[in-house]
């Protein structure tokens, strides 16, 4: 029996005598990267199934593998090339089609992924949950071909049994056409939901930040209305999915300047995701955020002294002189001109004071994205702080991920004049 101990994989480094001595086969570097891809070790997996195919680049199931070794760790951009090669063999199953096309739907490419459940279904019929991903799949390809409501009336039929409601579909359309940059059919898509729902303040602002509207901040009824209905996801969706972590990141930075602050003040604090964070901090801290429905979560998780439902300006107008520390992580997004939230800032906090901030990167000074959200360039970021403020810090880092590839920002610690 072959001695598999020499096939030890580390870190995906395979140790250089196994390249120059081995004389493993093609499917023992297979079953090698299946037990690793297992265990979630995709690194070492990914090394296996790599060297199985330079031995048998025809070896489908190790396509496949490396592909999903790929969509496991949300590399998706990534994963489509093996995935393809998967599908393309010879006689491949009708789950290789499958895979591939769920692939697809994650990289925004929706008609290939209807092409790729197709030739699934014509092997086997769909099971539920690719059947409902390939209605979607072909419905956002009519989209973006131009046919809005032809899209939306063939939806129905495409999906079965288990079809969600359209107005569903269409939220979620347009969400998702933004995110991959079809912008004109995002547009048609939201001036169809406004005009059937035309007091939707979320969809209007949305419709105007497709569109390429002239605004210098997202109307606080915007963000009001689209966090009362996002609250209940809310943490899942930023954590759980989009592998944020900004507060944690936010809150190490300013520890290497200042230990600890008398009065903290969390501007949309949101549902108190940086409260862990901050408890290290001591002092009385106060989350300000204009949802209600988020406050509720904040207050349920605990760790504040003080919740209130504000506007952030209107709120640090009121208080004057009141923190040593302003920490608004993920919250400046809804401001483009940042030149009103520093003089607010500067005037609620106490000499010396610290204020934090995250910021999607962006060009120039600030950009309205189809997400409805700011990028702000760094230069702009210091340029709008103006006189009166130190930059002590700043870091520049992945913020979460969206769509195929994750959102690049930065972070910034200001301190107040003495």
């Amino acid at each position: 029996m072959r001695d598999r101990s020499r096939l030890t994989i580390v870190e995906g480094n395979l140790p250089a005598e196994v390249f120059l001595t081995d004389d493993f086969s093609a499917e023992d570097w297979l079953q090698q990267a299946v037990e690793a891809s297992n265990d979630g070790r995709h690194t070492e997996a990914r090394t296996a199934f790599t060297r199985a195919l330079a031995l048998d680049p025809a070896l489908g199931e190790a396509h496949l593998g490396l592909g999903l070794s790929y969509m496991a760790t949300r590399d998706f951009a990534e994963a489509v090339a093996p995935l393809r090669a998967a599908a393309a063999t010879p006689d491949a199953p009708a789950l290789w089609q499958a895979c591939l096309a769920q692939g697809l739907y994650m990289t925004g490419d929706f008609a290939g992924c209807a092409e790729a459940f197709e030739r699934a279904a014509a092997l086997e019929p769909l099971a539920t949950n690719a059947r409902l991903t390939h209605a979607r799949a072909r419905t956002f390809a009519t989209m973006i071909e131009g046919s809005v409501e032809a899209a939306l009336e063939r939806y129905a039929a495409l999906a079965g049994e288990g079809a969600e409601d359209i107005e569903v579909i269409a939220r979620e359309a347009f969400a998702i056409l933004g995110v991959f940059g079809h912008a004109e059919a995002a547009a048609a898509l939201g001036a169809w939901r406004l005009a059937r729902q035309p007091d939707d303040q979320i969809q209007a602002y949305l419709l105007q930040a497709v569109s390429g509207a002239a605004v210098d901040r997202a109307p606080p009824a915007y963000v009001e209305a689209h966090f009362d209905s996002f609250a209940d996801k809310f943490d899942h969706q930023l954590v759980n999915l989009l592998n944020y972590r900004a507060p944690e990141r936010m809150a190490e930075l300013v520890a290497r300047h200042v230990g600890s602050f008398g009065a903290i003040l969390d501007l949309g604090c949101g549902t108190g995701l940086s409260a862990p964070a901050l408890a290290q901090f001591g002092g009385h801290l106060t989350g300000v955020d204009l949802s209600g429905a988020m406050l509720d979560h904040a207050r349920a998780r605990g760790g504040y002294d003080a919740l209130v439902q504000g506007e952030a300006i209107a709120f640090l107008t009121d208080h004057p002189g009141a923190f040593d520390l302003i920490f608004a992580a993920d919250m400046v997004i809804y401001f483009g001109d940042l030149s009103d939230l520093f003089r607010a800032a500067a005037g609620a906090l106490r000499p010396g004071g610290l204020f934090t901030l995250s910021t999607e990167s962006g060009t120039g000074t600030w950009t309205l994205l189809s997400s409805g959200r700011f990028a702000h360039a760094d230069a702009y970021v210091a340029q709008a702080a103006g006189a009166g403020w130190t930059l002590l810090d700043q870091e520049s880092l992945a913020l979460r991920h969206e769509g195929t590839a994750p959102v690049q920002g930065s972070l910034h610690v200001f301190q107040k004049s003495i």
